[in-house]
């Protein structure tokens, strides 16, 4: 009989801010392998139907476009308002998003960023965890290009798990507050050890 090789599934997590995109498409990149992006996902998810109709069950048509279309800006506004409303988003959004992520990564090699994989819950499929930190003050300055300021990177991050929590079901920690080079060169790093032992790292 044959044996089938076993594939490889990188979850990447971390902190708002800390570069955990550009960690994911490097990783990507030097496995040659899919780059999956869960906040992709979750902005299709609120085009279902049942879930519009359980979002607008919650919040009103207020939420929704002259074209039926949930608005985001309305949607954060409801998800950041108290921690009720955060727990009610989560489990709405959270078990669709991690199901559609298995399914999309049967059988393949993948990169799949999942910013709240610790709040979610781990799922036995994902291989590795790679958790990407940095200080507050360069995550800060890194979110002003969103247009956040520090007190609404502070009233996202109060949704989070403590970072102690958040780092636990992770298995390889990068720190992203140096160059590009020094990035790719930590990188290189995880991939080259999980190349000498992929399911022992």
């Amino acid at each position: 009989m044959a044996v089938t090789e076993r594939t490889v599934v990188i979850a990447v997590t971390g902190e708002i801010g800390a570069g955990k995109s550009t960690v994911s498409k490097i990783l990507a990149r030097l496995m040659s392998c899919r780059l999956i992006d869960a906040d992709v996902i979750a902005a299709e998810m609120w085009s279902c139907p049942d879930v519009k109709s359980m979002a607008t069950s919650r919040w009103g048509n207020d939420i929704l476009d002259a074209q039926g279309n949930i608005i985001k800006a309305e949607i954060s506004q409801h998800i950041f308002a108290d921690d009720e409303e955060h727990k009610f988003c989560n489990s709405m959004i959270h078990p669709l998003v991690i199901d559609e992520i298995r399914r999309r990564t049967e059988n393949i090699d993948a990169v799949a960023e999942i910013p709240l994989l610790p709040e979610a819950g781990r799922p036995e499929w994902i291989d590795r965890a790679v958790y990407v930190e940095a200080d507050f003050e360069v995550r800060a300055e890194r979110c002003k290009s969103r247009g956040w300021s520090v007190e609404e990177l502070r009233r996202r991050e109060k949704f989070l798990l403590p970072k102690e929590q958040r780092m636990a079901v992770c298995d390889y920690i990068i720190r992203n507050e140096g160059s590009l080079s020094d990035l790719e060169r930590q990188a290189v790093n995880f991939v080259q050890i999980l190349g000498a032992a992929p399911y022992l790292l």
